[in-house]
């Protein structure tokens, strides 16, 4: 596993500010143009006193993107408790979805845009994090869809992590979470019938 860019610091506040600002400022200007300095300037401290809470910029990254998708599998299985059916399971995932997307709109736009500037070790934790979710997806398409569909379950997973993940990104998710629900039957709905294109990764 990579190495964890968490330190043992004197003030969890400060760290929690470093971590918030940080990811706001990554969302909205990108990793790449936002420096230390720039940082450092925004919560008002030496570029050089941010080395007392993280380790480089690339392991704030790091652990943003992390503690991102943690929290978002530890949401939907919360979310997915107690649902009665499978049907009910699948709204329930998309709503943990919406839910997280809406909550955290900073950590959605890392997850999906940023990840491409993690080290191959970090990548590698990151992708496996990242197949447990769709794994948790495909689970439950295959369900819902029966035996039969396991061949089709990844791609049906990545069909709507794709129509969710960009959804979120143009700004729209949340906003009639019902049509969003509806969508998202239509996919398994044609993953029963037909055979979907492999859409690539998702995040």
């Amino acid at each position: 596993m990579p190495t964890s860019s968490r330190l043992s610091v004197p003030s969890p506040d400060a760290r929690d500010r470093l971590l918030e600002a940080a990811s706001s400022l990554f969302a909205s200007h990108g990793y790449q143009a936002i420096g230390l300095r720039d940082l450092a300037s925004h919560l008002g401290l030496r570029a050089g006193s941010l080395y007392h809470h993280i380790e480089s910029k690339q392991g704030l990254l790091f652990e943003l993107i992390e503690s991102s998708l943690t929290d978002l599998l530890y949401e939907t299985r919360q979310c997915l408790k107690g649902s009665r059916c499978t049907s009910e399971r699948l709204q329930r995932f998309v709503q943990a979805f919406i839910s997280f997307s809406q909550a955290h709109p900073d950590k959605l736009t890392l997850l999906t845009r940023e990840a491409v500037n993690l080290s191959d070790e970090q990548t590698q934790h990151v992708e496996q994090l990242k197949a447990d979710y769709s794994a948790l997806l495909s689970e439950i398409v295959v369900a819902e869809c029966g035996p039969a569909s396991v061949p089709q379950a990844r791609l049906i997973a990545q069909a709507v992590l794709s129509l969710l993940c960009g959804q979120g990104q143009w700004g729209t998710l949340g906003t009639a979470r019902e049509q969003m629900v509806a969508f998202v039957l239509g996919i398994v709905w044609t993953g029963k019938t037909q055979r979907l294109p492999d859409s690539g990764a998702a995040f």
